[in-house]
């Protein structure tokens, strides 16, 4: 039985708000809400069987857990090219583990990918996962590239590599049966896409696109969050298109943390106390996240106390829950919501396109990355030399290395 996602075209209004100052902000937002047979799914294009029968990139960013790690490739469930695990130091010895769990399902010496199954096929060793054609790691080697920089690392195989698409994905999810299959269909059917979000960023599909319109992560959000609102809002700001995976508990592709039926805080955050304090640190009013995302994109945020509070046009957008899967088109009309999000030095053509001044002075404010400067890798993943690898001209922002 084919699952069928109803079809509408609708326009959503989705706020109507009056922001500090009295003026009334209004919007409107196409949420074109496509048919998605996944059978026969609408497209931009015919796609072929064959176009779908092969995923061409999976990611997982893995850190402290090897059960978690190896429960994420045990749920992949249809053929991909090549599965990426960018291995982030916790500790040496849960390096070493994460090694021999990992090299469980490096398929490229089992019997499965042998021509011969004689006499002489090792017996005591079978892929566990032969639906992953190869497995490579990426290590961090003694370090924690964070997650902007995690995906960074991805980004770079990506371009050098010619990778049209990758699924990034914490080791804290895994792919329900037959979603794969699913999310297949949708990279090969809608080639326009950027950003395809299944389980918000903790599972997401990014495309090569993406990477030529809006560029990289900033890595100055070190550890992790507030990298996937940046990220987002520069997605508006690029114009694109990008797909939404209903909030619907029986619609998910994926499940997410430990247990999916019981909301808890991430795994990441359990994995240690040194963790816990580094992300603490990135709350600090003036010195953390927000405050970094704030002075980032023009708004110091006084009034509300942080970002997404402080701009509600931006919120509805990005947290607002959705029934059905979604594609929503940002065109010129999202140029501007006012409150002050497109005021910034951001797109000052003197500074790179990521990210923004990292110091503390009187007019700058301190990066979560400085603020954990003790523990944050000394070196950032993406180099400058890197913007050579995407066409300037098509970056917001960018400017001509």
């Amino acid at each position: 039985m084919l699952n069928i996602i109803s079809v509408c075209l609708v326009m959503v209004n989705l706020f109507s708000l009056t922001p500090g100052g009295g003026q009334k902000v209004s919007a409107q937002v196409g949420s074109v809400i496509e048919e998605l047979d996944f059978g026969n799914i609408a497209s931009e294009r015919h796609a072929t069987k064959r176009e779908y029968s092969t995923l061409e990139s999976l990611a997982v960013f893995a850190f402290a857990r090897t059960d978690l790690v190896r429960y994420h490739l045990e749920s992949i469930d249809f053929e991909v090219k090549q599965v990426f695990v960018v291995l982030n130091t916790f500790s040496s010895d849960v390096t070493l583990k994460m090694r021999k769990v990992l090299k469980l399902f490096d398929c490229s010496q089992s019997k499965f990918n042998l021509e011969t199954n004689g006499p002489f096929v090792n017996q005591e060793f079978q892929c566990l996962n032969p639906m992953i054609r190869a497995l490579i790691i990426l290590e961090s080697h003694g370090s924690n590239f964070g997650f902007a920089g995690s995906f960074n690392v991805i980004a770079k195989k990506m371009l050098t590599d010619n990778i049209s698409y990758t699924i990034i994905s914490n080791d804290d999810t895994s792919f329900r049966p037959g979603s794969l299959r699913k999310i297949a269909k949708i990279f090969a059917a809608k080639p326009k896409l950027c950003l395809l979000l299944f389980s918000h960023f903790s599972s997401f599909g990014i495309t090569q696109l993406a990477l030529h319109k809006i560029g990289v992560m900033d890595e100055y959000f070190w550890p992790a969050y507030s990298e996937d609102i940046d990220y987002y809002l520069r997605s508006i700001l690029g114009k694109c298109q990008n797909f939404h995976a209903s909030d619907r508990r029986d619609r998910f592709f994926v499940n997410h943390g430990e247990n999916p039926d019981i909301q808890t805080e991430s795994t990441t955050l359990k994995s240690g106390e040194s963790y816990r304090r580094m992300i603490k640190n990135t709350e600090d009013k003036y010195y953390g996240r927000d405050a970094y995302l704030c002075r980032k994109w023009g708004d110091p945020c006084t009034r509300k106390g942080d970002f997404l509070n402080s701009n509600k046009a931006f919120k509805a957008i990005f947290r607002r829950n959705r029934e059905e899967h979604e594609i929503l088109s940002f065109q010129d009309q999202f140029t501007s919501l006012h409150e002050n999000l497109f005021q910034h030095p951001y797109n000052d053509s003197s500074l790179q396109i990521s990210w923004w001044n990292n110091t503390k002075t009187a007019n700058s404010v301190a990066s979560p990355r400085s603020v954990n400067k003790n523990y944050a890798p000394v070196e950032l993943v993406w180099k400058l030399r890197d913007w050579s690898l995407l066409s300037s001209e098509s970056i917001l922002g960018g400017k001509n290395i």
